[in-house]
C-alpha cells in the first residue's frame, strides 16, 4: 500500500470507471486509448506506481488537488482547457474525469467519517479509504493497448501539467496488464459492494451528463 496522500484506490478503478462512462461517450480505437489514458495521466509522474523519467508534485498534476480549493480541480482543469474538452478530446476528458473522480469519491468519503476521526486519525482514516476501494475493484481487471502509445505522448503535450515519454506510459501499461492490484487483504470496514456500485454509477453519469451537455 501507498504511503503518500491519494484519493482513487488504484488505476483499475480509473479504468474501470472510465468504461462506464464510455458506454454513453462511445469512443473506440485510439480515441478510446487516448480516453483511458487519459484518466491516468495525473499520477503518471507522480512516481507512486511506476518509476516516470521526470518527478512532478501532485499539487502541478491534480491543480493543487490537496490545497484548500481540493474541490475546484475539475473546473479549474476545464477553465484552462476548455475548447478541447467542449470538442470532447478524448485525452482531455479522460484527465478531467480523473480529477472529477478524485474529487467525487473524497467528498463522498468523508461525509461517512465522524469529523472526530478525520482530525485525530487522518492517516489511518485515509488508509482506510483505499483499502476499502481496493477491495471493491479487487477482482476486475483491464488491459490497455500500447498500439498508438507514439500519438498519446503527442497528444499529452497540450496538456501542461505532465511531461511524459513513450517509456513512462509502456511502463503504465505493463502494470495494468500484469494485473496489479493495491487490495492486500481484509474486507470493507465503510462502504459495501452495493454502495459502491450506487456511487460509482451515478458519479459517472453526472460526469456523462455534464459532457453530453456541452
Amino acid at each position: 500500500m501507498r504511503k503518500v496522500i491519494g484519493d482513487m484506490s488504484d488505476w483499475n478503478t480509473h479504468i474501470h470507471c472510465a468504461n462506464i462512462v464510455n458506454k454513453e461517450l462511445k469512443f473506440s480505437g485510439k480515441d478510446l486509448d487516448l480516453f483511458l489514458y487519459g484518466n491516468l495521466l495525473p499520477d503518471v509522474n507522480m512516481g507512486w506506481i511506476i518509476a516516470p523519467e521526470v518527478r512532478l508534485e501532485q499539487a502541478d498534476t491534480h491543480f493543487d488537488g490537496m490545497g484548500q480549493e481540493y474541490f475546484w480541480a475539475p473546473l479549474r482543469f476545464y477553465d484552462k482547457y476548455k475548447d478541447e474538452i467542449n470538442k470532447r478530446n478524448p485525452i482531455y476528458l479522460g484527465y478531467m474525469f480523473h480529477l472529477w473522480m478524485d474529487v467525487c469519491f473524497m467528498s463522498d468519503f468523508v461525509s461517512r467519517i465522524p469529523m472526530s476521526e478525520m482530525i485525530d486519525k487522518r492517516y489511518e482514516v485515509r488508509e482506510i479509504k483505499w483499502k476499502d476501494a481496493a477491495v471493491y475493484i479487487k477482482d476486475y481487471r483491464h488491459e490497455l493497448s500500447s498500439d498508438n502509445i507514439d500519438e498519446i505522448v503527442e497528444a499529452a503535450r497540450g496538456i501542461d501539467e505532465v511531461q511524459l515519454v513513450k517509456s513512462d506510459l509502456l511502463k503504465v501499461a505493463d502494470y495494468v496488464n500484469a494485473g496489479a492490484s493495491e487490495y492486500d487483504g481484509g474486507d470493507y470496514r465503510v462502504y459495501t459492494t452495493d454502495e459502491f456500485d450506487k456511487f460509482y454509477e451515478k458519479t459517472c453519469q453526472d460526469f456523462i451528463k455534464w459532457v453530453l451537455a456541452r
